[in-house]
């Protein structure tokens, strides 16, 4: 089955280039650092032990900086390299740990690429973040004798049932693994399901509970604060796909006739389509303008004048910033959520004591909105007018929201632990 796989990669490869190539006219990170993709990378000196931790994208890294920051305080001797696949991946590692860590593109699954990278990089072991199952890499790594970890690991329903199409080759790769720790029960049972041996899969909880507020948070915010102070009141759009905008903004519309000063930050999940959303706003008769244009992301460059009063949305076009704008607002709608993408985290704007509606479609999260949802302190929607009308009501009663973050709060404090137990089961395979 393996030989099957691999012989189909190697026909797809046409095609992955070709995807790179057209992604790239959108964002033109991807045609960077191609050579990459197939296991070229600057060879390293290993005068330390490294340690490879695999992030796909924007929400695994943001999940993996607790980790990454634990392991770099508790063994300074390690050098340790980040991969990610995507460039908003890429630039969020260089955002969260500079030149701590070094990062470049996972090579593609095929036995060649994967063999050229683990040469150059020649790592001490391996900690891949969530669900990335790569049958080359992890064959590879055990005949390497190459320690493997799947940290945070979860399963969704729809994961599980489309590697059930693969059984033999799902079960030869988790045979691969040294340790999985996985974010719920639930995961952990799915993960044995497929095939993975019992002995090597714990509940350990989930990292994203474990994430900390940045150490600048108070002071941007007293920034952002002098920036929007004039707009009440303020709600946020958070990680919104395709198709929901056009809710939001309807949305939008009907709360500003109670509150016509109300501003709405709408933060889509791929930056690199801000121009699109602006272009909505417009059509809808929303005077809009870009944060970079107006607020921007540089401390330095950032105005000292006020949001001028007329802008009713402002579209967020640059990373790292979702986690501060749920500070200064009052409400936080998480996208993904009301079409059907799985959801994000929720978790970020408890932590920065924003109360959160979210839709019906959390199956990456649902451990986490259950949690959140069994004790009050979500509210999921099903549709426009649901959202409407929870944003109107928390936007107009601070009681309620108050006694939804509290609960929040909760679910935060009575969740940590996850990183304590990730750090033993990584560390009986003692990191060296």
């Amino acid at each position: 089955m393996t030989h099957l796989y691999t012989f189909v990669l190697y026909l797809a490869l046409p095609l992955a280039f070709l995807r790179l190539w057209w992604r790239g006219f959108r964002q033109p990170a991807y045609r960077q650092h191609w050579r990459e993709r197939l296991g070229y990378v600057a060879e390293i000196a290993n005068d330390a032990p490294l340690v490879w931790v695999h992030a796909v994208s924007v929400g695994e890294v943001r999940a993996a900086e607790p980790l990454v920051n634990a392991l770099l305080q508790r063994h300074p001797q390690l050098l340790l390299l980040m991969t990610t696949t995507t460039p908003t991946g890429r630039e969020t590692v260089a955002r969260l740990f500079g030149d701590r860590v070094r990062c470049c593109y996972l090579p593609w699954d095929l036995p060649f690429s994967i063999r050229r990278f683990l040469s150059s990089i020649r790592p001490e072991k391996v900690i891949v973040l969530e669900t990335e199952l790569w049958p080359n890499l992890f064959r590879e790594l055990k005949q390497r004798d190459i320690p493997l970890f799947l940290v945070n690991a979860r399963l969704s329903d729809a994961s599980l049932r489309g590697y059930r199409r693969m059984p033999s080759l799902v079960r030869g790769t988790l045979s691969c693994v040294t340790g999985i720790a996985a974010q719920s029960e639930v995961d952990a049972s799915r993960f044995m399901a497929l095939g993975a041996p019992e002995n090597r899969v714990e509940y350990v909880g989930n990292l994203k509970y474990e994430v900390e507020l940045r150490q600048d948070f108070e002071l941007r915010l007293t920034s952002l604060r002098q920036q929007f102070g004039c707009c009440e009141p303020l709600w946020v759009a958070g990680s919104t796909h395709p198709g929901e905008e056009e809710i939001v903004l309807s949305v939008h519309r009907r709360l500003l006739a109670r509150y016509p000063n109300c501003l709405l930050f709408l933060v889509p999940r791929h930056p690199e389509r801000a121009a699109d959303v602006v272009l909505l706003c417009q059509q809808a008769g929303m005077s809009v303008a870009l944060y970079s244009d107006i607020a921007g992301y540089d401390q330095a460059k950032r105005s000292a004048d006020p949001v001028p009063d007329q802008n009713q949305v402002v579209v967020v076009n640059v990373l790292g910033q979702l986690i501060y704008l749920y500070g200064l607002a009052s409400v936080a709608f998480i996208g993904g959520s009301l079409e059907p993408h799985g959801g994000h985290n929720p978790l970020e704007a408890v932590q920065a004591g924003c109360t959160v509606v979210s839709g019906e479609h959390v199956d990456n999260f649902a451990d986490i909105y259950h949690q959140l949802e069994s004790v009050g302190a979500v509210t999921c929607i099903e549709n426009e007018d649901g959202l409407a009308e929870t944003i109107e009501t928390l936007l107009g009663d601070a009681e309620l929201r108050r006694r939804q973050l509290v609960a929040g709060e909760q679910v935060l404090a009575g969740n940590r632990g996850a990183l304590a137990r990730v750090l033993a089961l990584i560390e009986t395979n003692a990191v060296p």
